[in-house]
């Protein structure tokens, strides 16, 4: 391997101050997103607010669309990390439990972003990075679901009920191929990687509505209705 190939080697003078531009730009894009959402956001806006000539951006970023695809995969990054490190705080705690520990922190992140939110499932492209693919912090938060939930499984039924079968649909395949992806175990049950995924779209939903604000006139308290579909979501994982 030369020293070219190696990602190891230590970055030159001028390869820190680029990605210490690049860093700064994104935040700053980031803070322009917290004040007046993704659809408001140009590369004039960003130049501005780091004092930058709109040409001196396209150095970093080609188009706005590459830009935005940075600031997507910067909010996956964080929104990640805050799920990761609540996971690994209830790492010995009851399963049941820790699916909440980690379904609540998806919550209160895009609460605390609901603009930055509003970006990751609006914002970013069909043909740029999948985020629970290709987002290491993500991938690690979906593979603590599927684990989770695994868990779950196994506590309630007779040893080898939840392993996986030869004779499998094509959305069995389909998921063990992407819990393969996420580095799920191989027995890990094709019903838990389903209620993994069903987990992230049922609060994705949920905090979706929260944030626009659907549950006020209702008088129904988003906090609530999570903890119930998490309960319900455990007795399902019990059940098959």
């Amino acid at each position: 391997m030369s020293v070219d190939d190696d990602d190891t080697r230590p970055l030159t003078r001028r390869e820190r101050l680029r990605r210490q531009t690049v860093d700064e730009i994104v935040q700053a894009a980031l803070e322009l997103v917290d004040t007046g959402g993704a659809h408001a956001l140009s590369l004039a806006s960003v130049g501005k607010a780091m004092g930058m000539t709109p040409p001196a951006l396209y150095h970093y970023f080609a188009s706005r669309e590459a830009l935005l695809d940075a600031l997507v995969l910067a909010g996956y990054t964080d929104l990640g990390t805050a799920v990761e490190s609540a996971a690994r705080q209830a790492v010995d705690r009851p399963a049941a439990e820790r699916l909440a520990a980690i379904a609540h922190a998806w919550r209160r992140w895009a609460l605390d972003h609901p603009r930055r939110y509003s970006m990751l499932f609006t914002g970013s492209r069909r043909e740029s990075v999948d985020p629970l693919e290709n987002v290491s912090t993500i991938s690690q938060s979906m593979l603590a679901l599927v684990t989770t939930l695994q868990e779950v499984a196994v506590d309630a039924v007779t040893p080898g009920a939840g392993a996986a079968v030869t004779d499998r649909s094509q959305l069995e395949h389909d998921l063990s191929r992407w819990g393969g992806s996420l580095g799920a175990p191989p027995e890990a049950a094709p019903t838990s990687l389903r209620l993994a995924l069903s987990t992230w779209y049922r609060v994705h939903g949920l905090v979706s509505l929260e944030i626009v604000g659907a549950f006020d006139t209702m008088g129904l308290d988003g906090e609530r209705l999570l903890a119930a579909e998490l309960e319900g979501l455990v007795r399902e994982a019990a059940r098959d």
